[in-house]
């Protein structure tokens, strides 16, 4: 009985040394991408918790001027100035009359989501990911 023990111990031992050979790399890669994904969506949310009301009207010029077509290159892409840049936003789309201020795409979302709303005010919604979001302006 002791010696179907070891055996199968030295099995699952080889099995873990031919996949970490195989794979290892691999796996480490994947596990660094996934943490790099993570730190850009908490810096996402530690930028919208943070938002003052003075914070409010800068965020609604710059929204207006993208509404308006501002700084649109030929793909429909908005340039991301340097002043977002350093706040990690990697993408700005505007759809409609919204405009997505984006930490992270793809298969989550961290998103700062300014729209103007059909009486001309701005609704800001904080995307922490697919599940959790929060209307972060007006203060309800």
């Amino acid at each position: 009985m002791k010696r179907r023990i070891a055996y199968a111990l030295v099995a699952c031992s080889l099995v873990v040394v031919i996949i970490t050979i195989l794979f290892g790399r691999d796996i480490v890669e994947m596990v660094v991408v996934f943490h790099q994904w993570d730190k850009q969506m908490d810096t996402g949310k530690k930028y919208m918790d943070s938002l003052t009301d003075k914070d409010i009207p800068v965020w609604i010029e710059r929204t207006k001027k993208y509404l308006n077509g501002y700084d649109l290159n030929s793909n429909g892409i908005i340039s991301i100035p340097p002043d977002l840049q350093k706040l990690k936003i990697v993408r700005i789309d505007a759809i409609g009359e919204r405009v997505y201020y984006v930490w992270m795409g793809g298969m989550d979302h961290t998103d700062l989501e300014v729209e103007r709303m059909s009486d001309g005010s701005f609704r800001f919604t904080a995307q922490y990911n697919d599940e959790s979001s929060r209307v972060i302006w007006p203060k309800q």
